[in-house]
């Protein structure tokens, strides 16, 4: 019987189904077996999976890679998804760790996996993406994850290789986990040219025609609003009530705001409906888009706005870049390190009137915003794919021990 499965639609295209998992670990074409395990299917489209996503991608187009994804075909807050994370993933990751060259885990909450694949002589690279601040998890919820997180991050210790997006989260990680540095690499986060799926003459013509497909599509009705967008859950860190109270207090009608992502925290997503009902605020809230409604999104907004607190990398804005829309994000080291001064920050992202000031100042500032797009495309291409898989490849090799006389791999001990 087979458990394990693959996503399917066009989020795969370029990946490799699993072969059998008792293969060599080095295959008959000279490829190295990677065996990526994924979270709950439908949380595939949530950024910590489209990292993993373009990662596989970019590895079996390369030479030298053969990549199995394998995930849980499950909803994230089902019985079924723990049976499947908790019971069958531990059973196969000691047999693929017999089999396969390395085992990679798609992010810091399946770390548990780590003794299991050591245990059966595997070798095993964790992709950490963010450490969680005190104070910043609100409800049930948030604060069941990050006390299960803080129980099973230790295992990352014994983690072959370690990623982070990001020096500061590296740094962060260092401070509760004490992996040996050689263990650990900076590994941005990957981007496709994906954001932007129109092609039209100017920037105002693709942005009018992306509008027009949103109403048909989705029914999502902007006109010549200034489309404020933002994209992502509604996790506390988020801060995403801070951005409404801003909005509230701008009282502008010629603002729309378009939040895109599940509702983590119920608590957060009623505040924030509840100041758009009491203040007037133009506002849509969209559980889930597909990949080509979100490249629509993107192209129909006129600023990008991330009022996130911390953050590993924050993907979402440098997708904003690629799209060419310009970016309002909080003064945090990570933004600054991952834009530099490509973005507009707001130097108290807890301070709605910052926030308002800052909007504002975009919205009635085209030059401003001109400048901006310019310095964010510029920025994001050193997160392309081809630039930052090139790296990811060198790191697997080098964890692997394998070198690559005329461009095959062979494993060395």
């Amino acid at each position: 019987m087979r458990f394990f499965s693959m996503l399917t639609g066009p989020e795969t295209s370029g990946l490799k189904n699993p072969g059998s998992s008792e293969s060599a670990g080095l295959n008959a074409s000279g490829d190295l077996r990677i065996v990526w395990f994924m979270g709950p299917r439908p949380s595939s489209w949530n950024g910590v999976g489209q990292h993993s996503l373009v990662f596989i991608r970019a590895l079996n187009r390369s030479t030298g890679f053969n990549v199995e994804m394998v995930d849980i075909p499950a909803e994230p807050r089902s019985l079924k998804r723990y049976w499947w994370q908790f019971v069958l993933y531990p059973l196969h990751a000691i047999r693929v760790a017999r089999s396969c060259e390395m085992v990679v885990l798609y992010q810091e909450d399946l770390s548990f996996l780590v003794p299991f694949v050591r245990l059966a002589g595997g070798r095993v690279c964790v992709l950490f993406h963010h450490v969680q601040r005190p104070g910043q998890a609100r409800g049930v919820l948030e604060r069941l994850k990050e006390l299960y997180i803080r129980a099973i991050r230790g295992q990352v210790v014994r983690s072959n290789l370690v990623l982070v997006e990001s020096e500061v989260t590296a740094t962060e990680m260092r401070e509760v986990v004490p992996v040996p540095p050689e263990r650990v690499q900076i590994m941005p986060c990957p981007f496709e040219d994906k954001y932007s799926p129109l092609d039209e003459p100017t920037p105002r013509a693709a942005r009018a025609r992306a509008r027009a497909i949103l109403k048909e599509r989705i029914g999502l009705e902007i006109g010549d609003a200034i489309l404020l967008l933002n994209v992502g859950s509604d996790e506390t860190r988020k801060n995403n009530v801070t951005l409404f109270r801003a909005l509230a207090r701008m009282a502008r009608k010629d603002l729309v705001i378009v939040r895109a992502g599940k509702a983590f925290n119920l608590a957060n997503r009623k505040e924030c409906t509840t100041l758009v009902s009491e203040s007037g605020i133009r506002a849509h809230f969209l559980d889930s888009v597909s990949d080509e409604d979100l490249g629509y999104l993107y192209q129909a907004a006129d600023m990008y706005v991330s009022a996130s607190l911390h953050e590993g990398f924050g993907r979402t804005v440098i997708e904003a870049q690629i799209a060419g829309i310009p970016v309002v994000g909080s003064d945090i080291q990570v933004y600054r390190t991952t834009m530099g001064d490509s973005f507009l920050p707001v130097s108290d992202p807890a301070d709605p009137d910052a926030w308002a000031a800052a909007i504002d100042r975009l919205a009635n500032d085209p030059a401003l915003a001109e400048r901006l797009v310019e310095r964010g495309k510029i920025n994001a291409r050193q997160y392309s794919s081809e630039v930052v898989c090139a790296s990811l490849r060198h790191s697997l090799l080098r964890a692997i021990g394998a070198d690559a006389p005329d461009g095959r791999y062979t494993s060395a001990e």
